[in-house]
């Protein structure tokens, strides 16, 4: 049995919550100023050194500031399943957080999240050439109000994530996996006849070509369905929960 903690516990942390639950593992902490649902594991607002004691995993799914203020504590105490990667577009906070968990002897896990193929681009990631994703969300989900069909963001990833830090974690991910934040190109798209979330990944290099598409209809938020999902299909690898056979 493992003892995993949550840094933010919403949508995404509520499914791998009841997960750690079901498969036999037991919930160390909750840090999460508005979660109100009663509970039999430590709920917190900040950092408590007490519920850092003796935790095996902690889940971060809160934001990427909220991963920023608390992330030398929290990768002192245990590996992390980090869900906020558009934090790691600072490079100055990319390059600490590697150094911070090696002195430490633990590690940082980044899930795939809402879109498939991040194994494969980090397998090619030396023959590489060009990396880009478009992604089709509705304005609300982008905390815009738009009449009509709109690119509101084409550049590098870097500056994508830093225009839309709660929404392009998966552009993040493409960037962590394959050439970096600035040679990855993203492209944004609001679009309020659209009722799912769309993203179109496209790899090119040494002798090959990819598209990956894939679609989500959105929960109502920022995140898709499949999201929760692929959240608690990574957890489940990484707590060993992985049935006769796993893909690596």
């Amino acid at each position: 049995m493992k003892r995993v903690g949550f840094l933010g516990c919403g949508k995404i942390g509520r499914a791998m919550l009841g997960r750690v639950q079901e498969t036999g593992h037991e919930v160390a902490f909750v840090q999460d100023m508005f979660y109100k649902e009663r509970a039999d594991f430590p709920v917190v607002k900040a950092v408590d050194p007490a519920v850092l004691t003796r935790v095996d995993l902690i889940v971060e799914c809160a934001t990427a500031d909220a991963l920023r203020e608390n992330f030398d504590a929290m990768i002192t105490a245990a590996d992390m399943l980090i869900f906020s990667l558009t934090a790691f577009s600072d490079e100055d906070f990319l390059q600490h957080a590697k150094v911070k968990a090696a002195e430490c002897g633990h590690r940082m896990y980044f899930p795939h999240g809402a879109i498939l193929g991040l194994d494969g681009i980090s397998d090619a990631r030396k023959i590489l050439s060009g990396a880009s994703i478009e992604t089709v969300k509705s304005p609300k989900s982008l905390g815009l109000e738009l009449p009509e069909r709109k690119v509101v963001y084409e550049g590098s990833t870097r500056g994508a994530c830093r225009a839309f830090p709660r929404n392009v974690n998966i552009h993040a991910a493409v960037a962590l996996a394959g050439i970096g934040f600035d040679r990855t190109v993203s492209r944004i798209v609001a679009d309020p006849a659209v009722s799912t979330n769309d993203h179109v990944i496209s790899i090119e290099g040494e002798g090959i070509h990819f598209t990956i598409c894939v679609s989500s209809f959105t929960t109502g938020g920022v995140t898709g369905v499949y999201t929760p999902v692929s959240a608690c299909g990574s957890l489940d690898r990484m707590l060993d929960n992985r049935g006769e056979y796993c893909f690596v």
